[in-house]
């Protein structure tokens, strides 16, 4: 009887780990496998024959990785394959440790290293089974819009709802305090992580889809990828649009945007790391509409006050308060299928989600080939964003929301019912022109 290794690679999710407890219970179930081991830090833990025995570990710990956010239970990693003697190390590991099927849960890159190392074993002819589970916020995982409304190869992928489901709750309650401070912060602008893919900051709408905020969201693809001094200058135009109609704004930006370089660094896939920059993409765009660079020290504002920034950082992918129920679900339901996948005996295939159309939310679980997959990256449709680049159309909001598992906390919202003025207009005194 064969050892199976499971192993996860590059940024973490909110139910990541539910996907790797789905493969765990199917593989436990089958009596097919005798040992399960999880590579500790992603493809690292193979070459480095650090194999956590999953099967020593108690029931109460595996139940709980549905509820264990992030990758911490058996790790990740950001680490290219790029030489014959890795992967002649893989090769030395898994035949000594019996290992006959390999699990990987990731992005891209990740399904290009299960390629590789399912190529690899029919040349070497080792008895092994490479399986894919999909895994990333960015939604970048899969193929084109199709005219029904659903993506092809891979509709959406475990781990975007529930930051989809974090962004548009933040945005909520973001709106709450803009609404509560905008006499002194009348813009506040929200980093949100996607680095080339607009899929995380158009979910910002999901927290308005009746359009009744003064909410901008914008997409790394909406704008010039060259010209980071005309998007700077039309981002200002919009936002004074919005001040002229309702005195506030909310800024959803993605890290990718470019506004001109932020000092990136990069990691072992050649991928921008946003978060460990000189600074970031919604500070850059904060100091340019505050007149920063200006000599007169005057705001590009056409209101008093100034503009804010927050950047959430990696939370926004690992917090457990926001996951959603259909994200956590789905998670595991695809580590299951491509359990079973790997324990039919095919080798070289991803799991994947597949939307049936109709009115009602429903989807499948199929199959899809590792090398259609490997490196692969999906663009943001360019019909779902609006013509003034600034929004995004119904039709995403549509596909969208039953991703975020159910509705959002409703707020409290007061009518402008006032008491009948007796006393002659005031401005106050700072208000003044002088």
């Amino acid at each position: 009887m064969k050892n199976a290794v499971i192993a996860q690679s590059g940024g973490p999710t909110s139910v990541i780990n539910n996907s790797i407890r789905g493969a765990i219970d199917v593989l436990r179930e089958s009596n097919k496998v005798d040992k399960i081991y999880g590579a500790k830090m992603g493809i690292l833990g193979v070459l480095e024959e650090k194999l956590l025995d999953i099967s020593a570990q108690q029931e109460e710990q595996i139940a709980r990785l549905s509820k264990t956010p992030s990758a911490g239970a058996i790790g990740s990693c950001r680490y290219k394959i790029k030489s014959d003697e890795d992967m002649q190390r893989i090769v030395e590991v898994f035949t000594a440790h019996n290992i006959g099927y390999f699990i990987y849960c990731g992005g891209g890159d990740s399904m290009d290293t299960a390629n590789k190392v399912s190529i690899l074993a029919k040349e070497k002819g080792l008895d092994l089974i490479a399986t894919g589970i999909p895994k990333t916020i960015d939604n970048d995982v899969g193929g084109k819009l199709q005219p029904d409304g659903t993506f092809e190869v891979c509709d959406h992928d475990p781990g975007y709802g529930s930051v989809a489901r974090n962004t548009a709750i933040n945005v909520a309650e973001a709106n709450q305090e803009n609404m509560a401070s905008y006499t002194s912060d009348p813009v506040l602008i929200i980093g949100v992580m996607g680095r080339k893919i607009g899929f995380i900051p158009a979910s910002a709408r999901l927290a308005d889809p009746e359009r009744k905020m003064p909410l901008l969201m914008i997409l790394p693809e909406a704008l010039s990828e060259s010209e980071s001094e005309k998007n700077l200058s039309y981002i200002a135009e919009k936002v004074n649009e919005k001040l002229s109609d309702f005195g506030r704004c909310i800024v959803v930006i993605g890290e990718g945007v470019n506004l001109g370089s932020p000092g990136v660094l990069r990691d072992s896939f050649g991928h921008a790391q946003f978060s460990s920059s000189a600074t970031s993409t919604e500070q850059i765009l904060t100091n340019y509409l505050n007149g920063i660079d200006r000599k007169d020290g005057k705001t590009r504002l056409i209101v008093r006050g100034n503009a804010r920034c927050e950047k959430p950082g990696t939370r926004q992918r690992r917090e457990a308060a926001y996951v959603s129920e259909v994200d956590l679900s789905e998670a595991y339901n695809v580590g299951r299928y491509a359990a079973n996948i790997a324990l039919s005996g095919e080798s070289g295939y991803m799991a994947t989600i597949v939307r049936i159309p109709g009115i009602s939310y429903k989807v499948r679980y199929e199959k899809v080939l590792l090398k259609e997959v490997a490196n692969s990256e999906r663009e943001f449709p360019r019909e779902w964003i609006t013509k003034d680049r600034m929004d995004v159309t119904e039709d995403f909001i549509k596909w969208a929301i039953p991703l975020i598992g159910g509705k959002l906390h409703q707020f409290s919202t007061f009518s402008d019912i006032f008491a009948e003025k007796k006393c002659s207009a005031y401005i106050p005194v700072a208000f003044r022109d002088k």
